[in-house]
């Protein structure tokens, strides 16, 4: 009897683990995470292979994505539910209204963004930058840099030869002669001056006229499904960003997996970026230098004002900051 009255409670205790089990698997969430194949969202692609995402109750497929402008387009049409925007690239997002926000930064360096020169070309100067043929990505940080680079030169905007370009082939324009010089990041910007063999040199970084890095997005839709789940997001994600510092060389390793790159070449590109979280006073200018940017080249319907889309932003990051501090050490 004593022995049945055991079994019986035996199975009622392994019924009750594998409930639990199960209760504990299936609150695992679901998310399409877009992450862009560039070093700056290494916090992304190494928090979701390091299980710290995981940890925090989430279950995450990651989709490789090209582009900021990408990352916007499978957002707003319900193809991922979280990626990253480039600074410009949100607040382009911004002005269209489109159902996403903003509620960390991934990183921040516009160090990372730089001037790389044929030394034919014979640029020593912004003022030299006159009538040259220049590849620029529209739109973004560097053609922003390359704006102000022109306006402080004192030279007309249209003083220069742009030549739209993408980041992955700019390179090869420059390689080939097609352009005098490229405006990009990196790693792009090392990988093709080191192509180049002692032809090209770094003419300037960005870091003093505009903000690299950029922002953790997460769709409308799945915070109105998971509301408990968002704060749980920016922390695992604050913990994954205090991995990458702590960590650089692993961290560069599997990044370079990702970006199907050397893991030196991560490296260097680590040495121009910032894994912090949080806006400071360089952003922030940086935020209103960007919407004026974009509106005057009407590359937006309207000029939009950062603070106003920052609400949720402030509200999250202050929360998790006060329960995980420590992340940002």
């Amino acid at each position: 009897m004593k022995w049945i009255k055991f079994a019986t409670l035996s199975v009622v205790a392994a019924a009750a683990l594998a409930s639990a089990s199960a209760v504990h698997a299936q609150e695992k969430v679901k998310v399409r995470f877009g992450i862009l194949t560039t070093a700056s969202q290494a916090a992304f692609y190494i928090g979701a292979k390091k299980g710290i995402f995981e940890k925090y109750g989430f279950d995450v497929e990651v989709r490789p994505l090209a582009t900021g402008v990408q990352a916007n387009q499978a957002l707003a049409a319900g193809q991922v539910d979280w990626s990253g925007g480039g600074v410009e690239s949100t607040v382009v997002a911004w002005a269209n209204k489109l159902p996403f926000k903003a509620y960390s930064m991934y990183a921040k360096g516009g160090d990372s963004y730089g001037v790389l020169v044929r030394k034919e070309a014979n640029i020593k100067s912004a003022a030299d930058l006159k009538g040259k043929r220049i590849a620029v990505p529209q739109g973004t940080a560097p053609a922003q840099g390359l704006s102000q680079l022109i306006q402080q030169a004192g030279l007309p905007r249209d003083s220069v030869n742009r030549v739209n370009a993408t980041y992955g082939n700019m390179g090869q324009m420059l390689i080939q002669g097609a352009v005098d010089a490229m405006v990009g990041l990196e790693p792009f910007l090392t990988l093709t001056e080191e192509k180049m063999a002692g032809e090209a040199q770094m003419f300037m970084r960005l870091g003093k006229v505009v903000q690299g890095g950029g922002f953790f997005l997460i769709s409308d839709a799945w915070a109105a499904q998971n509301p408990t789940k968002v704060k749980d997001a920016v922390a695992a994600l604050w913990e994954s960003q205090q991995w990458v510092r702590q960590n650089v060389k692993e961290a560069a390793q599997i990044e370079a997996e990702f970006l199907k790159v050397e893991p030196r070449i991560v490296e260097v590109t680590f040495k121009w970026l910032n894994y912090d979280p949080l806006i400071d006073d360089f952003t922030a200018a940086s935020l209103v230098a960007t919407a004026k940017y974009l509106a005057t080249e009407k590359l937006t319907p309207v000029e939009v004002n950062p603070d106003e889309h920052l609400v949720e932003f402030k509200r999250v990051v202050g929360e998790v900051q006060a329960k995980h501090g420590a992340f940002l050490k």
